[in-house]
């Protein structure tokens, strides 16, 4: 991920050696730092998941059009008592700081302050990432206690709710189908259907 010149500006900047066996382990300041020295593009698309920087998947057009629709559906629902963040950063921990696609909190609660039980509700919009959100984020999320998680699957036009979690993984999965409707356990009023989900072109 880094070059040359990329790795001599980290070792200047006391952010990693010049040589490892393994790979180095960043905190979230850390990662701020090196985009004010210039080794990492502020807008490169990664994501800081247990102190290494993982390259996020690109985004195609089922996934942009599912989460510009879910996103806009909740900003217009819930007001400002919650805060709807798109691609913001959720500090879960100091070496942990993950980019879903949206995730809800209390307005009460400063963004920098959040973690994983904190969390009303975190979505990721699926399409080429739907393994992965299942699987290793998934652990993750429930690792550090997000209540609430659900896989949009963009292409299929399905919802996995994964609910109660444990430090192995949800104790509670289920896939809601077009057809289906499901709530967040947060807002039991805010009935969302699968069909609400676009049609990929």
């Amino acid at each position: 991920m880094f070059s040359t010149q990329d790795t001599a500006r980290l070792v200047a900047a006391g952010l990693g050696p010049g040589v490892a066996e393994e790979a180095a382990k960043f905190t979230l300041d850390d990662v701020f730092e090196m985009m004010r020295v210039g080794a990492l593009d502020p807008d490169a698309k990664v994501e800081l998941i247990d102190g290494e920087l993982v390259e996020m998947s690109p985004q195609n057009s089922p996934h942009m059009y599912a989460r510009h629709a879910i996103a806009k559906r909740m900003i217009r629902e819930f007001g400002d008592d919650v805060y709807v963040h798109v691609e913001g950063t959720l500090r879960l921990a100091p070496r942990t700081a993950p980019s879903p696609d949206i995730f809800l909190h209390a307005a009460s609660v400063r963004a920098e302050d959040v973690r994983g039980p904190d969390v009303l509700l975190l979505v990721e919009i699926a399409d080429s990432s739907l393994t992965r959100d299942l699987r290793a984020k998934a652990r993750l999320y429930a690792r550090f206690g997000v209540p609430d998680y659900w896989v949009v699957d963009a292409v299929g036009r399905r919802i996995f709710v994964h609910r109660a979690p444990t430090p192995e993984g949800y104790a509670e999965v289920v896939e809601v189908s077009t057809g289906g409707e499901i709530a967040p356990l947060a807002f039991p009023d805010f009935v969302f259907s699968a069909d609400e989900i676009p049609v990929s072109a």
